[in-house]
C-alpha cells in the first residue's frame, strides 16, 4: 500500500519538475533582452516602446561598452555583389537603414546607405612599388628578377609564318600576376564611372596585325564557273582506280576579249621535202596569213641548214605586209641535197624577249622531221629548246602521215602547249592548215592551270596536262583534262588562267554519279601521257630504261615510240 503511494508521489514530482524547467526555458527565450540594465529601466514605463526604438537603444548600449576599433580593409567585392540582396530577405526602407547605422561607419557602409554606384578602384601605375596604407604596406613582386625566356622559331616554320613572327610580340604573361595595391581613400565617383571599360583597357593583349585579303575585284579576277559546260567520261583502270576525262566546253553566248596573237610560220625547204610539198606548204601559209585577224601579227621563216626571215620583227596582216609575204615566198626554192634542215635554229628565232599580259606567241612548223633521225637534233628539240621556251611559244606542227618521225614531232608539240596535225596527202596540207588556224584563231586565256581538291586526304587525284604544258584556251574549242583517281569520290576542280585584262577562275564540283562510260580511247590518252613522262625522264638522264617503260605503255595501242 505504502509502496504504491510512494510511486505516485515520485511521478508527480517528476512531472512538476519538467513543467517548471520548460516554463523557465520559454521565459529565457522570450524575455532575455529585458535583463539589460538600460532596457530594464525602459520596461518600467507604462507605455510600451516601438520595436525599432528598443533595438536602437540596445545597440547604443552595446557600442558604449565596447572600445572603437579601426576596421581593417576588407576584400574588394564587385558592385553587383554588394548591391544585390537575396530574394528571400525583406527590403528595408530608409528608416530601417537609419536604425542600423553605426556611429563610426566605413566608406563601404556610406555607399550602401546612399545607394550610389560603387567606386572603381584603379590599380597603381607601377605594380612593382609598395603602397603605404595607413601604417602598413603590401609587399610587391618585382618583375626585374623574372627570368627572360628567349623566343626561337622552329626550323620547319614556313616563310610566311616566319615573316609574321618578326612582328613585335606581346609581353609574356606570368603564371602568378604581381600583387596590386589599392587605395582606400575617398574616391570621386564621377571619375570612375565605367568599371567594364577600364578592365577591358587593362586586360587588352596586343596582337600583331593580320594581313587583309583582297577581294576578287581587287585581284582583277572574274568567276566564269557558269560560262562553261562540263562533260565527264570515266572508266576503270584495272586494279589502279579509275581514269576520267573532263571536258570544259564554253557556252555559245560566252563573250571574252580576244588576246593578241603573234604568228611565226616556219617552212622547211630541205631537199627531202620535195617540190610539190613545198608548194603546198607555201600556199597553206599564204592562205593562213590572209585570214589573220587585223590585230594579229606574223612573220615567215624558211630554213634548211640556213635561215631566212621575211621581217626583222612581226608585222600586221595589212596589204603591204601581205604583198611582201607573197614576193618573199615566190623566191623560196628547195635547198641543196647537202643542206639538211636544222629545226633548232629557226625555232630559236621565235622566242620573244618579253611577253605582254595581253599577247601570246604561236609557232606553226611545216616539216617532215627528217633531221630528227640524229640523236643530237632530237635532244636539241625536246630538251634544249623546250627548256629555253618554257611555255612562251605554243608549237603546232603540220606534217604528213608517212613522215618517219611523227611521234617525235607529236612529243615536241605536246611539251610546248601545242598539237600535231598531219595530212595523208600533200594536197591535204592546206586543209589541215585551215583547220588549225580556225581552231586557234581566237585565244581568250593563257597560262591555264588545273587543280583538284578532295575533302578526303586519302583520295589521290592526278591531272594532265601539267601547267607548263597546258594549251591556251580558245573560244569555241573544248579544253580536255585527263586524270586518274583511286576512288570515285566527289572532288572540286579549279581552273585558272590569264585573260586579256584580268584573271579567270572556274570552279566545278565533280561527281561521278552521272559520268559517261569511257573506253579504249580514254585509256590510250592516259597511256600517251605516261609515255610523255618517260620521254621527259629519258631526255634528262639518258637512261634507256625509260624508253622501255614508254614502249610498255604504248604497245597495247600500236603507237610507235618517239625515240627509235
Amino acid at each position: 500500500m505504502h509502496q504504491r503511494l510512494n510511486q505516485r508521489v515520485l511521478r508527480l514530482c517528476i512531472f512538476s519538475s519538467l513543467c517548471l524547467h520548460a516554463l523557465g526555458i520559454v521565459m529565457l527565450q522570450h524575455q532575455s533582452a529585458w535583463f539589460s540594465t538600460s532596457i530594464h529601466r525602459l520596461s518600467q514605463n507604462k507605455k510600451s516602446l516601438p520595436k525599432n526604438e528598443i533595438l536602437r537603444e540596445s545597440f547604443q548600449a552595446l557600442l558604449k561598452k565596447q572600445p572603437t576599433v579601426k576596421a581593417a580593409p576588407q576584400a574588394i567585392q564587385r558592385p553587383e555583389q554588394l548591391t544585390q540582396q537575396p530574394s528571400h530577405r525583406r527590403e528595408l526602407d530608409t528608416k530601417d537603414l537609419q536604425a542600423f547605422r553605426f556611429t563610426e561607419s566605413l566608406h563601404a557602409n556610406k555607399l550602401l546607405v546612399s545607394n550610389k554606384p560603387l567606386p572603381v578602384l584603379k590599380p597603381l601605375a607601377d605594380p612593382t612599388l609598395a603602397l603605404d596604407l595607413k601604417g602598413f604596406s603590401i609587399p610587391q613582386r618585382s618583375l626585374a628578377h623574372e627570368p627572360k625566356r628567349p623566343f626561337s622559331l622552329p626550323a620547319q616554320l614556313p616563310d610566311q609564318s616566319r615573316a609574321f613572327a618578326k612582328l613585335p610580340l606581346p609581353a609574356p604573361q606570368l603564371a602568378q600576376p604581381p600583387l596590386i595595391a589599392y587605395a582606400t581613400r575617398d574616391i570621386d565617383l564621377s571619375e570612375l564611372a565605367d568599371l567594364g571599360a577600364n578592365r577591358r583597357a587593362l586586360l587588352t593583349i596586343p596582337t600583331p596585325p593580320l594581313p587583309s585579303f583582297p577581294t576578287l575585284d581587287e585581284l582583277e579576277t572574274t568567276n566564269y564557273s557558269d560560262s562553261f559546260e562540263l562533260d565527264l567520261v570515266c572508266t576503270p583502270n584495272g586494279d589502279h582506280g579509275f581514269l576520267f576525262a573532263l571536258t570544259l566546253i564554253p557556252k555559245e553566248d560566252l563573250q571574252l576579249p580576244k588576246i593578241h596573237q603573234h604568228f611565226s610560220f616556219l617552212i622547211d625547204r630541205a631537199n627531202s621535202i620535195q617540190r610539190e610539198r613545198l608548194l603546198a606548204s607555201k600556199a597553206a601559209v599564204m592562205k593562213a596569213i590572209e585570214d589573220l585577224s587585223p590585230d594579229d601579227t606574223f612573220n615567215i621563216i624558211v630554213f634548211d641548214s640556213k635561215v631566212e626571215k621575211l621581217f626583222s620583227g612581226s608585222h600586221p596582216p595589212d596589204h603591204v605586209s601581205i604583198a611582201q609575204a607573197i614576193a618573199f615566198l615566190d623566191k623560196i626554192n628547195l635547198g641543196s641535197f647537202f643542206a639538211p634542215a636544222d629545226l633548232y635554229n629557226p625555232l630559236l628565232l621565235t622566242l620573244p624577249d618579253q611577253i605582254a599580259d595581253d599577247a601570246i606567241h604561236t609557232a606553226v612548223l611545216l616539216t617532215d622531221g627528217e633531221n630528227l633521225a640524229k640523236k643530237n637534233a632530237m635532244r636539241a628539240l625536246l630538251q634544249t629548246w623546250t627548256w629555253q621556251n618554257n611555255g612562251k611559244v605554243a608549237l603546232f606542227t603540220v606534217a604528213m602521215g608517212n613522215d618517219p618521225h611523227l611521234a617525235t614531232l607529236d612529243v615536241a608539240s605536246a611539251f610546248n602547249k601545242g598539237r600535231l596535225y598531219y595530212s595523208p596527202t600533200k594536197r591535204g596540207i592546206k586543209r589541215k592548215m585551215m583547220k588549225l588556224m580556225k581552231n586557234i584563231q581566237t585565244p581568250v586565256a593563257k597560262n591555264i592551270s588545273c587543280r583538284a581538291i578532295s575533302p578526303s586526304q586519302s583520295h589521290s587525284i592526278v591531272l594532265f596536262p601539267r601547267p607548263n604544258e597546258s594549251p591556251h584556251l580558245y573560244l569555241g574549242q573544248p579544253f580536255v583534262i585527263i586524270g586518274s583517281c583511286d576512288s570515285m569520290d566527289d572532288f572540286i576542280l579549279f581552273v585558272q588562267g590569264r585573260l586579256k585584262d584580268r584573271w579567270m577562275n572556274i570552279k566545278k564540283t565533280i561527281s561521278f554519279v552521272n559520268a559517261k562510260k569511257g573506253g579504249a580511247a580514254l585509256q590510250q590518252q592516259w597511256a600517251q601521257q605516261q609515255a610523255y613522262r618517260c620521254y621527259e625522264r629519258y631526255v634528262h638522264d639518258d637512261n634507256p630504261k625509260h624508253l622501255q617503260e614508254a614502249s610498255q605503255w604504248l604497245e597495247p595501242y600500236d603507237i610507235e615510240s618517239a625515240f627509235q
